[in-house]
């Protein structure tokens, strides 16, 4: 986060700053006790307030003595819960300030002891005499922050950001506040989650559609394969009628190897004895014109049904 600007009251003068790290490096502690100002006091004071006009301001924060404001202290017997601090630190500073709720901007800094006890520090002042203190920079900056300097001295450099300054900084009290606090927290959890859920789908489905068209490129590699073979294979009844005839084995049978080049084929079969005498008498009667070139022997395997000899064959055939 870039740098604010701080401006800084004190009897005299108003001092601006032109970031957070200049104004570090000034010693407040004589400021810090000063009495406060009437308003015709405070106008000389602003008035004498130097602004560079090329200097570009989003952010100020004005710190003022804490001695231009009511602070009071208030040791509590009890812890008090961070939903009610707002609200009792409005109960003290109205019973302080005898004002009304809504003329009041207040901070306050709570701090719990060793003991069951807590201490709360209620800053507070009315709403004219903050409006006044923040006047001469509303016109060149767009946020404002009124601040009681020993807070922003307590702070250590590093915790000195424009979020932390925002939660010490004066203001009106809204009952409503931390309520849209947390909701607000809230909404920027569902934000976050859903922006985590949506990359994680989105890159789930990149993945998916990423696998799917290499699929398809495998798919189309296939049938561009299985296109060319099939293209150059050339029709061969004689093939196809063989491979009829094994498609036809019985259950008994195994085809452990056929090839079939032209018009002759070569396949070898594992099956009964019985079953290779009725097999080779139905194929010879329905294919007369063949030539068929047997060989068989003992298998070294029974049928567990049956106990009957198996034999291997392997068996040539071919047009005469």
């Amino acid at each position: 986060m870039s740098d604010y600007s701080v401006a800084v009251y004190s009897a005299q003068e108003c001092t601006l700053y032109n970031s957070n790290k200049a104004a570090s490096l000034v010693d407040f502690s004589l400021s810090s006790n000063t009495s406060q100002p009437d308003s015709q006091q405070l106008s000389t004071i602003q008035q004498g307030l130097v602004v560079d006009q090329n200097l570009k301001l989003s952010r100020i924060i004005i710190l003022v003595p804490d001695a231009w404001l009511s602070v009071s202290l208030h040791r509590v017997d009890h812890f008090i819960p961070s939903s009610l601090r707002p609200l009792a630190a409005l109960s003290y500073a109205v019973e302080t300030t005898f004002s009304p709720p809504d003329a009041l901007m207040l901070s306050y800094q709570y701090e719990e002891l060793s003991t069951p006890q807590s201490e709360l520090t209620v800053f507070a002042c009315s709403n004219e005499w903050g409006e006044q203190l923040c006047l001469p920079f509303q016109s060149i900056a767009k946020f404002c922050l009124l601040m009681p300097l020993s807070q922003w001295a307590a702070m250590p450099l590093r915790t000195r950001s424009w979020a932390s300054c925002s939660r010490r900084a004066l203001s009106v009290f809204h009952p409503e506040k931390e309520k849209r606090i947390k909701a607000r927290r809230l909404c920027w959890y569902l934000i976050v989650c859903s922006l985590l859920v949506h990359c994680f789908a989105s890159i789930h489905f990149i993945s998916l559609h990423q696998q799917s068209a290499q699929a398809h490129i495998e798919h189309q590699q296939i049938q561009a394969t299985q296109f060319a073979w099939s293209s150059t294979q050339n029709t061969n009844e004689f093939s196809e009628s063989v491979l009829g005839l094994v498609q036809a084995l019985p259950m008994s049978a195994r085809l452990t190897y056929f090839e079939s080049e032209g018009e002759r084929a070569f396949l070898q079969i594992t099956l009964l004895v019985e079953d290779l005498s009725l097999l080779l008498m139905e194929w010879r009667k329905h294919n007369p014109d063949w030539r068929w070139e047997i060989e068989q022997q003992p298998h070294s395997l029974f049928s567990p049904m049956s106990q009957k000899e198996v034999v291997d064959v392997s068996i040539e055939v071919f047009k005469s």
